[in-house]
């Protein structure tokens, strides 16, 4: 949806006809849309990496193995290697984004 609603049209009905509009074509779009939005919400997205250790053991499981699959993919391309921190310089920091793919892909 990237054009402005019509005038006179309220953004919540341009999105519900949009969505209207995705029902009858169908297609990937459609799907992707609807994956995505049951993949959010029906799943706890993690917002830190703590937050993937209290997990219940299955989730948990999943998560920790995508960390993992990212950082050997990293490694793999030579992002980064690990070295001793001299003392005039600092580490340079990371943030994990935690998200389900539109496929289902942690």
């Amino acid at each position: 949806m990237d054009a402005l609603p019509p005038a006179g049209e309220s953004a919540t009905t341009a999105i519900t006809n949009h969505m209207v509009r995705l029902a009858r074509e169908g297609g990937v779009e459609h799907i992707c849309f609807f994956l995505a939005l049951r993949a959010t919400k029906t799943r706890f997205l993690p917002k830190t990496f703590k937050d993937v250790t209290k997990l219940q053991a299955d989730s948990k499981k999943r998560w920790l193995e995508s960390c993992l699959e990212e950082l050997k993919l990293l490694k793999d391309r030579d992002i980064y290697e690990i070295v001793d921190l001299s003392k005039e310089r600092k580490a340079v920091k990371n943030c994990w984004v935690f998200n389900i793919k539109p496929d289902g892909r942690y």
